[in-house]
């Protein structure tokens, strides 16, 4: 579908992916609508625009999901938790979140007769069996978080196919980038490493650092959410968004030093964490296939633009430091 003039809801429009998203979409001149109850989002993470409606609510409130989707032609439903740590802890909030929350959007999406309805979800495959890891890849859930996203994948599909609404759901990998930021979540360790580095602190790792995870740019986060709102061979179908590159958490924090130019920073292990998976290598194909979609940033370059925000300066001046 054409977004170009389209009213839009963001749900998590304050949070790291859904503010990037909501200024993409403003350049395509839509009217953003943005449902999010700040829970680690930030109203400063908003442009002043006419095109903006923010609504303070929560997505476990079935009225308030109601009242946010009447009104607009489609959904781009980024409202989570997404600490799978946290989710071990409180598996009752993280459900209530994840899956009730998701469910209250689709069933107002319903009662509402939304065009199309895009689903943020994420890795569902745990330890993988093979890499690159395809849509087709067996599920080995570790944590409640990623139960839950399975739930809401489980919805996205029924609602499609008892009720027609047109849901894609897109898996990201490790989403990182300028914008996300620690103060509300002990999640993204990207985030997290830049900050400590920038701070002259330790980095810490979880286990031996031999974990790896597949990072992908904000950038091209965004990108593919609006690629699979225009295209109308997504509807109904689930795709991975990563970049189908591998790398360990010690070489995530060896390019942190590098980047922020603090070779000699210290690295300390700990004990490892719960629900952590051993692997990751997302394959994209489909992606690119389907939508379009090609990650454009590669890792060191993304870590360099992250660290440039956190430090409100430009390349020169951060090799200086």
């Amino acid at each position: 579908m054409m977004l170009e003039g389209c009213t839009v809801l963001v749900t998590g429009g304050a949070g790291f992916v859904g503010s990037h998203l909501v200024k993409a979409l403003l350049k395509l001149q839509c009217k953003v609508r943005i449902l999010d109850n700040l829970s680690t989002g930030f109203e400063e993470n908003l442009p002043p625009n006419e095109s903006i409606e923010f609504v303070r609510g929560d997505v476990r409130d079935a009225k308030t999901c109601l009242g946010a989707v009447k009104g607009v032609d489609l959904v781009f439903h980024e409202a989570a938790q997404i600490n799978p740590a946290l989710a071990v802890e409180k598996p009752l909030y993280d459900f209530e979140v994840n899956a009730r929350g998701t469910l209250n959007m689709l069933e107002a999406a319903r009662l509402c007769d939304i065009k199309k309805f895009i689903f943020a979800s994420t890795n569902l495959y745990g330890n993988p069996r093979y890499l690159p890891i395809d849509e087709d890849h067996p599920f080995d859930l570790l944590s409640p978080y990623a139960a839950a996203k399975l739930c809401g994948e489980g919805y996205c599909i029924v609602y499609h196919r008892t009720h027609g609404i047109d849901t894609v759901r897109l898996r990201y990998s490790n989403v990182y980038g300028p914008g996300q930021r620690s103060e509300k979540s002990e999640s993204g360790v990207v985030a997290i490493f830049l900050k400590r580095a920038l701070n002259n602190q330790p980095l810490i790792i979880f286990g031996k650092g031999d974990k790896t995870r597949d990072f992908i740019y904000i950038s091209d986060v965004v990108t593919a959410n609006i690629l699979a709102a225009q295209s109308e061979k997504s509807v109904g179908d689930v795709f991975n968004i990563g970049s189908g590159i591998e790398t360990s958490i010690r070489q995530l924090a060896e390019i942190v030093r590098k980047v922020t130019n603090r070779q000699n920073l210290e690295i300390l292990y700990t004990s490892e964490r719960l629900a952590d998976f051993s692997r990751c290598r997302i394959e994209f194909s489909k992606a690119k296939r389907i939508l379009g979609f090609t990650p454009k940033v590669h890792l060191e370059e993304g870590l360099r633009k992250t660290a440039e925000w956190l430090m409100g300066a430009d390349v020169c001046t951060l090799e200086k430091r």
